[in-house]
């Protein structure tokens, strides 16, 4: 049962959900584009589906300073995103992707989209799941430049991913520990150690994922080092 508050609200949130729509609708009018209808749609953002396709796009606008994010998907996988300069640049990039165009064409008429080696070679041949999670992951150390990981954080993906034993297992991450699993996807199963980022820049490696059993090592290599050498021998 729902009271009186509860409708006002639902209401104001249609409202602003509607009114965004519509603007998004404005602004692509007077660049002589059309939107499909959004699929789903909030006050500040609005993810949108081309005809006959899986390609999408999201268009968002909760993070003001930074300019609307933008960001590309097709068959599951963001393969491009960015912040744009405005609404319409914003509109412009999604309009061309929902069209049909491809990444280098989505790229020329969006310059602000952010499109990994990776993308491109998805785009012509699908990439290994594993390896796509990798590779995605990686991407977003570019793509999120607001968000405040901690020191050394991107190091340790970088030197896991550069050590062949682990990047063939999965990446997972939990309150940015990171530690690996033989399947990509949900329920994972552990393989190895685990390693934390400290806050002086070190890092604790756990015989496994939440072991109690920990050594400190100054460097992203001399952990990853460490769980590489801890890992079963089938790995």
């Amino acid at each position: 049962m729902t009271n009186a508050s509860d409708d006002l609200g639902a209401a104001e949130r249609e409202a602003a959900a509607a009114a965004f729509g519509a603007r998004l609708d404005q602004v692509a009018a007077e660049l002589g584009l059309r939107l499909p209808a959004p699929e789903q749609l909030g006050r500040s953002w609005a993810e949108f589906r081309a005809p006959d396709t899986d390609d999408r796009a999201w268009i968002r606008t909760w993070v003001p300073d930074a300019g609307p994010a933008v960001s590309v998907r097709r068959a599951g996988v963001t393969l491009a995103n960015g912040h744009a300069p405005d609404l319409a640049e914003a509109v412009r990039a999604a309009a061309a992707w929902l069209a049909g165009a491809d990444l280098a064409g989505v790229r020329d008429v969006a310059p602000f989209l952010v499109v990994h080696d990776w993308a491109f070679a998805h785009e012509r041949a699908p990439l290994d799941e594993v390896e796509l999670i990798w590779r995605q992951d990686l991407g977003r150390f570019d793509t999120r430049a607001l968000h405040r990981y901690p020191l050394g954080y991107r190091a340790m993906f970088e030197a896991a991913f550069a050590e062949p034993r682990l990047r063939r297992l999965a990446p997972v991450t939990s309150h940015y520990r990171l530690w690996f699993s033989a399947v990509p996807r949900f329920p994972f199963q552990p393989v190895g150690g685990a390693i934390d980022p400290l806050s002086d820049g070190g890092f604790l490696v756990r015989s496994s994922r939440s072991s109690h059993e920990t050594v400190e090592v100054a460097t992203a290599e001399q952990a990853v080092a460490l769980v590489a050498e801890g890992l079963p021998a089938e790995f």
